[in-house]
C-alpha cells in the first residue's frame, strides 16, 4: 500500500475497494478475457489456470468466500494475470457507481490487474491491485470521457497522479486498501472507457505530478465550480493550503470557462462520461418541500419537526457556497427552534435524497416549498473539471491549466518507465 509523505521513485502498485462492505454485497459473478491467463490463489493452494471456466460465482458460506464452480473455499481467494503481456481482464457484474448520489447505478465493469475476494462482517470485499499508471488509465476516462481534449486529459491524468500519492485522507486504510472506486476518491470504472488515443495520452504525463515546496500537492478537484473556486478550509478541516485558494474561473473576457458560453449544455454530456446523468450544473434550480426537509431532518437528526420556517445561511464561502446553514423550524409543540449544520457536505446530503449538486445557492420561500437557485456541481475546491476542459476547448494546454487552478505548483516527474 502506499506510504503517507513518501514520493516514489518508481512506479508504485495500488489497492483500490471495487465492492465495499457497505453495498451489502454477498453474490457477484464475475468472467475472464481469457480464463488461460489466469491462477486462482487461495492460502493453501494455486490452481495454475481456470482454463474451460471462463464464467465463476462468488458466494459467501460459512463466513468464508467459495467459488462453487471450482469448490474452493476460504477467507480470501485471488484472481492472479499470469500472463501480462496479453493484458487480460476480469469482468465483475453490477459494481455500484455514484454510492448516494444523484446518478447512482449499478454497472458490469472489467479491470487489469489482480482481483481480491475477501469475507469482510457477512458480505464480499473486492480489492483491485495493479500498477499504478495502468490504474491512472482508467481514472481520467471515468471521470470525463475519453474524447475530451488531449490538453485536458494530460492535466487531469497529472492531477489524479498527485492527489492519490499525496495520499492525505486515507479514508479506507482500515479495510486494507488505498482508495475506493468511487466519487468518494476517485471515479475508476476499469477499462470501460479507455481507447488506444487515451492510453497513449496518458502515456505522456507518466510519473509526473504538480508539487508545491517539494511536496506533491493534495490536489483537490470537482466537477463544475460555478465561476469560482472554493478555499480548502472552508470544506475539510485543516489549515489554509496555498495553492488550493478561491480564484475566479474566468478568461480575459471575464467569462466562466465553465459556463455554458464555453462548454455548452447540449455538448455537455458527451464529455462528462456515461455515468453521470444529464443536467444543468453549470446554474441549476432545485425544489424541495415541507415534508421532504421534516423527513430528512428525521432521518439525520432523529428531530420532530411539524414545519420548517426557513433555511438561513451563517457562513458563505469565497464561491457562494453556503458553509453553515441554520434550519429554523417548529416542533411537535408548536416552539420555535433551530439545528445549524457546519459543512457543505452534509448540508448537500441533508437538503436532497440523491445528494445536492453543490451548496452554492440562494433560497427563496413559496408558500411551504423552498426554491434553490445554485451554481456549480461538487465541493469546488482546486481543478474544475468543466472549466479545465472549457480551457483547453479555448486552446489552452495542460501546463497553464495547472498553473490556473494550482497557484505556484509546478510539474515534476518523479519516475519514470
Amino acid at each position: 500500500m502506499l506510504i503517507p509523505n513518501e514520493i516514489p521513485r518508481k512506479e508504485p502498485k495500488v489497492r483500490i475497494g471495487i465492492i465495499l462492505p457497505s453495498d451489502g454485497i454477498k453474490i457477484l459473478r464475475c468472467s475472464f478475457s481469457d480464463p488461460q491467463c489466469y491462477e486462482i490463489e487461495t492460502s493453501a493452494k494455486i490452481l495454475p489456470s481456470c482454463k474451460n471456466k471462463k464464467e465463476l460465482n462468488i458466494e459467501i458460506n460459512d463466513n468464508n468466500i467459495i467459488i462453487p464452480e471450482l469448490s474452493l473455499k476460504d477467507k480470501s481467494i485471488k484472481l492472479i494475470p499470469s500472463i501480462l503481456d496479453e493484458n487480460p481482464f476480469v469482468k465483475i457484474n453490477e459494481v455500484p457507481a455514484g454510492r448516494g448520489f444523484h446518478w447512482e447505478k449499478k454497472i458490469d465493469l472489467s479491470y487489469w490487474g489482480t482481483i481480491e475476494f475477501s469475507y469482510f462482517k457477512k458480505n464480499i470485499i473486492v480489492i483491485n491491485e495493479l500498477p499504478l499508471e495502468k490504474y491512472l488509465k482508467c481514472v481520467a476516462t471515468s471521470e470525463m470521457s475519453a474524447i475530451c481534449p488531449q490538453e485536458f486529459l494530460k492535466a487531469q491524468y497529472i492531477v489524479a497522479r498527485s492527489w492519490l500519492l499525496a495520499n492525505i485522507e486515507r479514508k479506507h486504510i482500515h479495510l486494507g486498501f488505498d482508495i475506493c472506486n468511487d466519487d468518494c476518491c476517485q471515479r475508476y470504472q476499469g477499462i470501460l472507457n479507455t481507447t488506444k488515443t487515451s492510453n497513449e495520452i496518458a502515456d505522456l504525463t507518466f510519473g509526473q505530478v504538480i508539487t508545491y515546496e517539494n511536496k506533491i500537492c493534495d490536489a483537490r478537484y470537482s466537477k463544475s465550480c460555478g465561476g469560482i473556486t472554493e478555499n480548502f478550509e472552508n470544506v475539510w478541516v485543516g489549515n489554509k493550503i496555498s495553492y488550493l485558494n478561491s480564484i475566479n474561473d474566468t478568461n480575459s473576457k471575464g467569462i466562466s470557462y465553465c459556463s455554458t458560453d464555453i462548454v455548452p449544455e447540449s455538448s455537455l454530456k458527451a464529455y462528462i462520461g456515461t455515468v453521470d446523468d444529464e443536467g444543468k450544473y453549470y446554474r441549476w434550480i432545485y425544489r424541495i418541500n415541507n415534508n421532504n426537509l421534516i423527513s430528512s431532518l428525521k432521518i439525520n437528526f432523529s428531530l420532530d419537526v411539524k414545519k420548517v420556517l426557513g433555511l438561513n445561511p451563517t457562513k458563505i464561502g469565497a464561491s457562494g457556497r453556503i458553509i453553515r446553514l441554520e434550519i429554523i423550524f417548529l416542533n411537535i409543540e408548536d416552539s420555535t427552534q433551530n439545528i445549524e449544520i457546519n459543512s457543505e457536505y452534509e448540508i448537500r446530503k441533508i437538503l436532497s435524497p440523491t445528494f445536492l449538486y453543490s451548496s452554492a445557492f440562494t433560497v427563496n420561500k413559496i408558500n411551504d416549498e423552498f426554491i434553490l437557485e445554485g451554481k456549480g456541481w461538487g465541493h469546488g475546491v482546486g481543478l474544475c473539471q468543466i472549466g479545465a476542459l472549457g480551457m483547453a476547448l479555448s486552446k489552452k494546454g495542460a501546463k497553464l491549466i495547472l498553473n490556473h487552478y494550482y497557484p505556484g505548483a509546478k510539474i515534476n516527474t518523479i519516475y519514470n518507465k
